[in-house]
Formats: structure tokens, C-alpha cells, sequence
């Protein structure tokens, strides 16, 4: 059965990776690159809504390794408590295992831990992370002080309601965003208010803004409209340029099926889709068991790039069947004669969600 994660895993726990031991904090810290340090540093000017730190901090890059060390070793309380503002439950749970295994090997098959929260621990350098790939495991190390500040952080109420209350709001304009491709926060906000409960735009966007740097919400500025988009355009022109070609109104949904949608998930109630499921199932022996692969890595995949292009989306959906059965020219045609079916019925960017 085919395992997403085991995909990508080697490729990715492999860069950068480095033998880590114990280090003090200064030493720790020392060890980092200016960019890695500042990466650290900055979004809790965000979180907390420091704007007048914001030229200080973005200057750390200029300034001697000691005086970013000093200003992060300073501010360490504070820039810790910022990140635990943002992350969502899941990570918020992963992260407590990682403070109880500091500096001990974990087994990867037994604790499994999501790439995407290694990558962010990786990326912001909140930890140091060591995979041994020969024994399946993987080690991280963070100072004592950071543990210390995250266990009292983690047991602090308001820091975790404050937490609560801005995964509520960005989890519920996350899933619009993922219908529609590209949305105005204009019309986010008028959304979310008939859906959940009056909030200021402002806190809106400032929600979104935060959690911006680490998730897949891209922001851009068009005749002085917000633009909040999750689409993997190849730059800010060409998300732009989507974005004016499109003219219909947006077709709203229940909140159910903005959580179905932004699942994978709103595709198994369609006919077309367990129509093709059912013609797999029948023809190919063994293929029922990788089901979830099929429709995260193949049909999701197909729905998501089609909106983008057609044609590459075609092309990649016969080379990954290729890849998974062995299949004749006529039959990879009739595989995608029903793939396109799905498509007809799936909600679609450029028509705002309408079928």
C-alpha cells in the first residue's frame, strides 16, 4: 500500500541533516545563521502586533551574530509564546511528545510525526533535527530553556485560548480560500460573518497574515483589493492575471462543504467519482487497497491542476496511471474520459465554486 509520507520523507528529513548533541542556548543559537536567527525572531512581531519593532528586527540580518543572540535571548519568552498563538492542535500535541522525548531517539514507525511539523520546527528553527534513516528513527534537541518557556507556555490557559481563538477563525477562512482559488478578503469577511460571528476585517486579515508564514495562504494586492489566495501560481503576475479573468459570482456553500472540499473529501459524495473508483475496483485485483493514494495523489492532484491547466493536467494524470497499473492506450483513454466527469462535477476556482 502506498504510504504519501514514505514518499517524501527520505528526500526531505536528508537536507541539511546534521549530527546534534546537547548545546546551551548561546551556543545553540550561535550555531545558527543570521537569516535562521532572524526567522526566529520575527514573527512575533507579527503575532503580537509589535509594528514599531518590525524595522528593528528586520535589521537583525545586518547586524553581528552577538547582537541578534542577545536580542533573541532577551526576547525568548515572548518570541516562544508567539508560535504556540498559532500552531493548530495537532502540532500543539506533537510538540508536547518532541519536549518530552528531547534528545532521545524516536522510532518514526511507532511515533509517527508529520512532515509538515518537522519542516516548521526546521524552518523557524525552533529545534535541531537528526534522522537516521538506516534505523528509522529521528532525534530532536531543543536548549533547556526553550523547554522550560513552552511547558509553562503550554499550561498557560489564556496563551492557549488565544490560540484556540485564531485557529477558529483562520481554519474556517482557510477552507473558503481552498474552494475558491483566489478570494478578496472583502469577500472572506462577508462570508465568515454570515457563517460564524462578527469580527473586525482588520483582526481578519491580521489573523491570516500571522499564519501566513508557515501555511500555504499566499497575499496579494490588486487595485487596492486584498487578495488571498492557495493557489500554486508560478508567480504574483500570473495569480493576478487568473484572478481578473474571472468574472462569476462565487457560489456559496454550507460550512460542512467548505470542510468536505478543503478535506479531499467533498469528492467521494459524487457519482463520477465511485463510478471511477467502482471501473478501477472491477478491472484492476489489489487495487481497493490504495484507494486514499488514488484519490489524494491522482484524482485531487488532477482537480487542483486542471483549474490551472487542462492540458498538463491530463498529461500528469496519464503518467501517474501509468506509474500505478498496467494500462493500454484505450483504456487510459477511457480512465480519463471518467476523470474529466469528475471534474464537470467538482467545484471549480475559475467559476468561484460553481459546478
Amino acid at each position: 500500500m502506498f504510504d504519501i509520507e514514505e514518499l517524501i520523507k527520505d528526500e526531505f528529513l536528508n537536507t541539511n541533516n546534521k549530527k546534534i548533541s546537547n548545546e546551551t542556548l548561546k551556543e545553540y543559537l550561535t550555531s545558527l545563521k543570521n537569516d535562521e536567527l532572524t526567522k526566529l525572531a520575527i514573527i512575533q512581531v507579527f503575532v503580537d502586533k509589535e509594528y514599531t519593532n518590525l524595522f528593528k528586527v528586520k535589521n537583525l540580518n545586518n547586524k553581528p551574530k552577538k547582537y541578534i543572540v542577545e536580542y533573541i535571548t532577551e526576547n525568548l519568552n515572548k518570541i516562544l509564546e508567539s508560535y504556540l498563538k498559532i500552531i493548530n492542535d495537532v502540532e500543539l500535541q506533537q510538540l508536547k511528545f518532541i519536549i518530552d522525548n528531547n534528545g532521545k531517539k524516536i522510532s518514526f514507525i511507532e511515533k509517527p510525526i508529520s512532515i509538515h511539523f518537522i519542516n516548521f520546527l526546521k524552518l523557524f528553527s525552533l529545534a535541531k533535527v537528526e534522522y537516521d534513516k538506516k534505523n528509522e528513527s529521528i532525534k530532536f534537541f531543543m536548549p533547556k530553556e526553550f523547554i522550560e518557556i513552552l511547558e509553562n507556555s503550554l499550561n498557560n490557559k489564556e496563551l492557549l485560548k488565544i490560540n484556540k481563538y485564531n485557529n477558529k477563525i483562520f481554519n474556517y477562512s482557510e477552507m473558503v480560500i481552498n474552494t475558491y482559488g483566489i478570494i478578496t478578503l472583502k469577500k472572506l469577511h462577508e462570508i465568515f460573518e454570515s457563517q460564524m460571528f462578527k469580527i473586525d476585517i482588520d483582526e481578519l486579515n491580521y489573523i491570516i497574515q500571522s499564519k501566513s508564514f508557515f501555511e500555504e495562504t499566499h497575499i496579494y494586492l490588486y487595485n487596492d483589493e486584498i487578495l488571498l489566495c492557495n493557489c500554486e501560481f508560478e508567480d504574483e503576475d500570473y495569480a493576478l492575471n487568473f484572478y481578473k479573468e474571472q468574472k462569476m459570482n462565487y457560489r456559496i456553500f454550507g460550512k460542512k462543504d467548505y470542510e468536505l472540499i478543503n478535506e479531499g473529501l467533498y469528492v467521494d459524495k459524487l457519482k463520477s467519482y465511485k463510478k471511477f473508483i467502482n471501473y478501477l475496483c472491477k478491472n484492476y485485483m489489489g487495487i481497493d487497497k490504495d484507494i486514499d493514494f488514488i484519490k489524494e495523489m491522482i484524482v485531487n492532484d488532477y482537480l487542483y491542476s486542471a483549474q490551472i491547466c487542462i492540458e498538463e493536467a491530463d498529461d500528469n494524470f496519464k503518467n501517474n496511471m501509468e506509474k500505478i497499473i498496467e494500462v493500454d492506450k484505450k483504456t487510459l483513454d477511457e480512465l480519463l474520459v471518467l476523470m474529466k466527469k469528475i471534474y464537470k462535477d467538482y467545484p471549480k476556482w475559475l467559476k468561484r465554486g460553481n459546478v
